[in-house]
């Protein structure tokens, strides 16, 4: 049996995730870098996990990530990973499951979309069905 995998980042609880540790293979988890469930009137439009620019590139085929895009598939939303630049510029969200392709896509071959933080405000909006308060970009324009 393979050893369980060290606790690498030590900024999260690390007793907890020691402990798990001792729990063995057979009992994985994932403890996720920043995941937030986009939602609005109390009912979930999506699954985000994001990830900085300076995270590693993520596997689409890792346990971690099927467990999550099964999660998202049972609840019937997408889930996404969003690579964040650091100063905002850039956002890069990759769909996960079958169900977020075509929330970013016109084409099935193309799971990755690249947009400026406007665009992204926008994105999450049209998950949500709704159009950006002018206010809100007002905001977005003079944090730059």
């Amino acid at each position: 049996m393979p050893d369980v995998r060290l606790e690498r980042s030590n900024w999260r609880d690390e007793a907890l995730s020691k402990r798990h540790r001792l729990w063995g293979w057979d009992c994985p988890a994932v403890d996720l870098d920043f995941v937030m469930l986009e939602y609005d009137k109390s009912l979930p439009v999506a699954v985000i996990e994001y990830k900085n620019e300076n995270a590693k590139p993520v596997d689409k085929a890792h346990p971690s990530m099927r467990a999550m895009a099964e999660l998202a598939n049972r609840a019937q939303i997408p889930f996404f990973v969003c690579k964040y630049q650091s100063r905002f510029q850039w956002f890069e969200v990759t769909a996960m499951n079958i169900i977020a392709i075509p929330k970013i896509s016109i084409s099935k071959k193309n799971s990755k979309l690249l947009l400026t933080e406007e665009q992204y405000v926008r994105f999450l909006y049209f998950l949500r069905g709704r159009a950006v308060p002018p206010e809100v970009m007002q905001d977005i324009r003079k944090a730059v």
